[in-house]
């Protein structure tokens, strides 16, 4: 299940750069490329992801309480990961509604506030966190035997996106404030 699981996630990831990429160009209004398909196959991913992501917390545990040392000092960054996990989905519903909705087959904008901008820097803080703590289980999951330099790698190009993406929620908001 743990493999099954990081070949989900690494699908997840993919997919998330392609669609923060083609958000953000359309944000600033560069190139209007909306892919409704990435989106939801995207969404039924993380679903997958966040259920057996759940299961295998709930399997820790329980683990945990029959040996009775559950070491939480010791496991902060597995209590890491599973917080930004959580938090990503209640951002996930931020991102979901912070541009619009669909009305009789029409899509509506709603202005683009504040808040909707820090829902937003929020919730690509919470990817990097998410990112960032489990990229080398991921990695382990393909089996990748020198993981620094391959984590470094994906790191930095993750972490270059996701500048172009808050650059593009960023631009996004200053243009509705004009």
């Amino acid at each position: 299940m743990r493999k099954a699981n990081g070949f989900i996630a690494m699908a997840v990831l993919v997919l998330f750069l392609v669609h923060g990429i083609l958000g953000a160009l359309n944000l600033m209004n560069i190139a209007p490329v909306v892919v409704k398909v990435l989106s939801h196959t995207m969404l039924s991913l993380i679903v997958v992801h966040a259920v057996i992501s759940v299961i295998l917390t709930v399997r820790s545990v329980r683990a945990a309480a029959k040996t009775h040392a559950p070491y939480f000092r010791q496991n902060r960054l597995f209590w890491a990961r599973r917080i930004s996990g959580a938090l990503l989905l209640v951002l996930v519903f931020f991102h979901m509604t912070a541009f619009g909705y669909s009305s009789g087959g029409v899509f509506r904008l709603v202005p683009f506030d504040a808040f909707r901008l820090v829902t937003q820097i929020l919730f690509l803080l919470s990817v990097a966190v998410h990112i960032i703590t489990n990229v080398k289980p991921v990695l382990i999951t393909f089996g990748v035997r020198k993981l620094r330099p391959k984590a470094g790698d994906i790191l930095f190009f993750v972490s270059a996106a996701m500048l172009f993406m808050a650059a593009g929620f960023i631009i996004y908001y200053i243009r509705w404030q004009l």
